[in-house]
């Protein structure tokens, strides 16, 4: 059911799932309007918004039609695969996903495959030699299809020349961010602490290599709540595994068997890539690492960095009036059978910000802005667990600075901006 549910959603998110669909439902269309265009009364056909020509022009017109829409179908498709190289090139690989799971990119290729599929249907069905089989009805539907098509496609290259903007591709990815937060972390839920297992355990390798990609937790606390167990997982989506190593504990260890092992290897799904599904930082990596290719020295591009980081500061900002995963699962009965590993602020504020500090060493622009991101989250720091990665990243920001910036001036500006950060996060 997990490889299901993940296959499902790989799916959903895919390019061609959307145009396949509608491609069908333009057959089925076709195929409704040409049992009622023939069935029109003649006078209909004189309205002038129904075409009213006879069966050579009704094929000269939709063969004319189909040939453009196929043209303008490559074109599209072409258009389409160039934005994807430009992005890959400039933007990162790992970002590509954010274009190919688009809604509005999926549903321009599926309606210009719809009207393709609707012409074809009804133009196979026009006999040249019977003046009484022109589906009025069907022809006037494929024009109106294809003059929409011409609308669409002005739509869809003024959105592909705004995709490729930076602060465009930063905005989706931080959405992607908040939409996940808001699955990952229920706001106000809060989880049992985790109880004092021991060392009385037996550990389950899972036997694959690979990312964790999903694990099914309710199968866990399944799994543990038959054996009267409870599972430790030391692993999280993201983590990449080898087959051999202590992935999973079982408490005790005379609870551990065969079918508990299996059972505990069926809820995990490991594959070759990191997925967004379960891994908080996922959307986090995505902007940093178009950070760090804008700081590179074949791009050298500041102002883009500067708008991740304050992209950044707006998503932890988010995080952290949410709170943590649960780290403790219990089941109906409300005993805690699975204690699993969550990311925590620490390692949050780690990958949002490490990668950008090494690679605007020596740039103040990057190092100041740093600073004002960090003070700016101050009022979301509620208690030390928060303040506390967050003073000393802004430690190490200051510490950088003082040995990599070259000016005077400059280092003094990081002082005073470091020192009023220091007594934002202290009050």
């Amino acid at each position: 059911m997990n490889l299901v549910r993940h296959y499902w959603r790989s799916v959903r998110a895919s390019l061609w799932f959307v145009p396949v669909l509608m491609g069908a439902a333009a057959v089925l269309f076709a195929i409704a309007m040409l049992r009622w265009g023939l069935g029109l009364p003649d006078d209909e056909t004189t309205f002038w918004l129904l075409y009213a020509g006879d069966t050579d022009n009704a094929r000269e017109l939709l063969s004319t039609l189909l040939s453009g829409m196929v043209t303008m179908f490559s074109l599209v498709v072409s258009i389409t695969m160039v934005v994807l190289t430009l992005a890959a090139g400039q933007i990162g690989p790992r970002l590509i996903h954010t274009f190919i799971q688009d809604r509005q990119t999926q549903f321009v290729l599926g309606l210009f495959l719809a009207d393709i599929m609707y012409l074809l249907v009804v133009f196979r069905t026009i006999d040249g030699e019977r003046v009484d089989s022109v589906p009025h009805l069907a022809v006037t539907g494929g024009t109106v299809l294809t003059a929409l098509c011409l609308f669409v496609l002005l739509f869809y290259i003024h959105k592909l020349a705004r995709s490729i903007i930076y602060e465009s591709v930063i905005r989706d990815v931080a959405a992607g961010l908040r939409r996940r937060s808001r699955h990952l972390l229920p706001e106000g839920k809060e989880s049992p602490p985790p109880p004092a297992l021991g060392d009385d355990c037996a550990w389950i390798a899972l036997g694959t290599d690979g990312y964790v990609q999903d694990i099914n937790f309710a199968t866990l606390v399944s799994c543990a709540r038959r054996a009267g167990a409870v599972i430790r997982v030391e692993v999280r989506p993201g983590h990449y595994l080898l087959r051999r190593g202590e992935h999973v504990a079982v408490h005790p260890a005379r609870a551990c068997n065969d079918e508990l092992a299996d059972g505990i290897r069926g809820a995990f799904l490991l594959g070759s890539e990191r997925t967004p599904t379960q891994d908080l930082e996922f959307g986090i990596r995505q902007m940093v690492e178009m950070a760090t290719r804008a700081l590179s020295p074949g791009i050298n591009d500041v102002f883009t960095a500067v708008a991740v980081i304050d992209s950044l500061s707006s998503s932890l900002g988010f995080i952290f009036e949410r709170g943590l995963e649960p780290s403790a699962l219990c089941d109906e009965e409300g005993e805690v059978r699975v204690v699993r590993a969550v990311s925590d602020h620490e390692g949050i504020v780690g990958v949002a910000f490490d990668q950008i500090r090494h690679a605007g060493r020596g740039n103040p622009a990057i190092l100041i802005r740093l600073t004002d991101a960090i003070a700016r989250l101050a009022p979301y720091a509620t208690s030390d667990a928060l303040r506390a990665p967050l003073v000393e990243q802004l430690d190490m920001v200051m510490a950088d600075g003082e040995k990599t910036l070259a000016t005077p001036r400059e280092r003094t500006i990081l002082r005073e901006r470091h020192a009023d950060a220091r007594r934002r996060l202290s009050g």
